[in-house]
């Protein structure tokens, strides 16, 4: 037999295995800058038909003629000497030297692609740049985004055609005087039309279908949310909607040209969010203790705020401020995946077996965050980063467990809806059967009544016989109706479906031999209904007959009270037990077996109580366990 520490270092692996082939497997297959086709050397790139055939679409990431701190055409540039160097796309994100590596500046890209001579049609697609820029395809001015000589910058992934057949040169002039990333960042894509348009269609439709299933996880997690009750679900609705925000930008970026503040910010912001709401219901799931919980979840929103400043007031920054930028949000995702490993482990160390999934989806976030830092020269064809692989991870497990517990909390609610039923039905046979006592009683005394009269005047009439013999026994007549009479119906409270439900439960004390107080004074404008307020009678005082049930030693007792102070009713149901308690988490559960419906009865009653604005609070002493429920009239 393999043990279970085996097992669990085999999953760990398997785990830790997996992720990294996936990421290695992104980082070589769906990466913009590990592509095995052929590039410009030189600022000029020469295809053959042979090779867009093999090769029908490429991303034009080296070779690249660079004018720094100059915005020229092409004809400026044929007839003016400017310095100039080569340099390859996402080498830098800077205007200057890599020595000065500042984001703010100008420059001009160029670059001379041969053809065939055959006039096919190509496309050409500008992938998101945050600055101001203008295109040239040779001395044709073809497309301008924004404003590049006063630095008003504008984003949108564009598409532009031509005809090849001759000699296209490509000039880009880019200045940035607002953003922390300067220049062309992202290569542009180069290739048929075919090719250029399928894989953009491809990855708008990727991205639009990521956008509708997060935004309908988030409306069923809100859904959940109102009619269970569960913040949990809420918070995983809220961190279903950060992701769509954060997943919504590519397709935003396709359809309009946007300005870069607040749209760039908030997308910042989306990451930041989505990362510290997920902090947060891990906590919540994973319980790793008061005081952690509230530093991680400071911190988390301390940095969202941080990151969402940063990213309005990105064009006042220093470059020092733009390099602690960065460097702190290294410090804070390796922190982040870090704490999110130690308290999944703890979580599992402690028995919660719904933890394994998390723990399993933060060790593959933590590989993303390693191979993140390894793999640092990495662009999507299709899909995100890897840190939006992550945070997919870490939002599919902690859903996955939330759904496991709205399945069982919506068999709850379905179990509890067909008991609620079966109360009603046997409230209503019980109240009018305790209808039929009290009007049987109240014959029964007026019969009684009268038949002490009939007693009295056969007994003067016997007297004036001097028949001492029927007055004999016409007196003990009249001590055993006395007697009879002498007893009347309890009434517990004015409300006969309350007091129909407590005398059942009396009787059951009574064969019990539990000693039952009751001093209940109900208002008449509680906000409970009758089937309310005889479901959480019932619960509370099937779970006390329980307790006093498995009691062996000392004295059984159950006390009911209720009363009104000012605007306020209070009620308590308190019982001796034999101080053992099943508990899970804050959870108290029933001891009658093993059945996944059992124990449902104090969540039943907390959601009846809650839904009204009250509060219930259990507390378990030494020999005595009570319930105490609070609520507003």
């Amino acid at each position: 037999m393999v043990s279970s520490a085996v097992r669990k270092y085999a999953a760990l692996c398997l785990i830790c295995l997996c992720s990294s082939l996936l990421f290695l497997g992104l980082y070589q297959f769906n990466n913009k800058y590990s592509q095995d086709t052929i590039q410009a050397a030189n600022g000029i790139l020469v295809l053959s038909e042979r090779e867009l055939q093999q090769s029908p679409l490429r991303f034009l990431v080296s070779g690249w003629a660079f004018y720094p701190d100059a915005l020229l055409s092409p004809e400026e540039i044929r007839h003016s000497s400017h310095y100039m160097r080569y340099l390859s796309i996402g080498e830098q994100t800077n205007f200057s030297s890599p020595a000065n590596p500042s984001p703010y500046g100008c420059g001009t890209y160029q670059m001379t692609l041969f053809l065939p001579e055959r006039k096919d049609g190509y496309a050409l697609e500008i992938p998101e740049v945050f600055s101001a820029y203008t295109l040239y395809l040779n001395d044709d001015l073809i497309l301008q985004m924004g404003k590049p000589a006063s630095g008003t910058p504008l984003i949108q992934n564009r598409i532009v055609t031509f005809y090849g057949g001759e000699p296209v040169t490509l000039t880009m002039a880019v200045s940035n005087y607002d953003h922390f990333y300067g220049g062309i960042i992202y290569p542009p894509a180069f290739g048929t039309m075919i090719a250029v348009s399928t894989s953009r269609g491809i990855r708008f439709a990727v991205c639009l279908f990521v956008c509708t299933i997060m935004f309908v996880c988030a409306l069923l997690a809100f859904y959940f949310s109102k009619r269970m009750k569960q913040k949990n679900t809420l918070l995983f609705g809220l961190i279903c909607l950060a992701m769509c925000g954060l997943s919504s930008y590519p397709v935003l970026h396709m359809l309009a040209a946007v300005p870069v503040f607040p749209w760039y910010a908030l997308e910042l912001f989306c990451i930041y969010l989505a990362a510290w709401l997920i902090v947060i219901l891990q906590n919540r799931i994973c319980k790793p203790g008061f005081l952690p919980a509230a530093i991680s979840n400071g911190v988390g929103a301390a940095f969202c705020v941080y990151a969402l400043g940063y990213g309005m007031i990105a064009s006042h920054l220093s470059l020092a401020a733009i390099r602690f930028f960065s460097a702190s949000v290294f410090c804070y995702k390796a922190a982040c995946a870090l704490y999110l490993l130690i308290t999944a482990v703890l979580a599992i160390h402690r028995g919660q077996k719904r933890s394994k999934a998390i723990f399993y989806a933060t060790v593959a976030a933590t590989c993303a965050f390693v191979w993140n830092r390894l793999l640092p020269v990495y662009e999507p064809v299709i899909g995100g980063w890897f840190v939006e692989w992550s945070s997919f991870f870490l939002a599919a497990a902690i859903g996955y467990s939330l759904w496991r517990d709205v399945v069982e909390g919506y068999g709850n609610s379905l179990v509890f809806q067909e008991e609620r039923k079966q109360v009603i039905r046997q409230l209503s046979m019980q109240t009018e059967y305790s209808r039929q006592i009290a009007e049987t009683a109240a014959e029964n005394r007026r019969l009684i009544h009268d038949i002490k009269h009939h007693l009295r005047t056969i007994d003067r009439m016997a007297a004036e016989h001097g028949q001492s013999d029927i007055r004999l026994f016409l007196s003990q007549v009249e001590e055993q109706v006395a007697a009879v009479s002498s007893y009347s119906h309890v009434a517990f409270c004015q409300n006969p479906a309350v007091n129909a439900l407590i005398e059942y439960y009396y009787g059951m004390m009574q064969t019990q031999g539990t000693e039952f107080q009751v001093r209940l004074d109900l208002p008449d404008q509680i906000p409970l209904t009758d089937v309310e307020l005889c479901t959480v009678l019932g619960n509370l005082l099937d779970n006390s007959v329980e307790a006093c049930g498995r009691q062996k030693h000392g004295a059984r007792r159950i006390l009911v009270a209720g009363e009104t102070r000012g605007s306020m009713y209070f009620l308590k149901v308190e019982n001796t037990y034999n101080g053992q308690t099943m508990q899970e988490s804050s959870l108290f559960l029933s001891r009658k077996g093993i059945s996944p419906y059992h124990g449902i009865g104090l969540s039943s009653v907390r959601k009846i109580i809650e839904s009204h604005g009250g509060d219930l609070d259990i507390i378990p002493r030494e020999g005595v366990f009570l319930v105490g429920i609070t609520i507003g009239l």
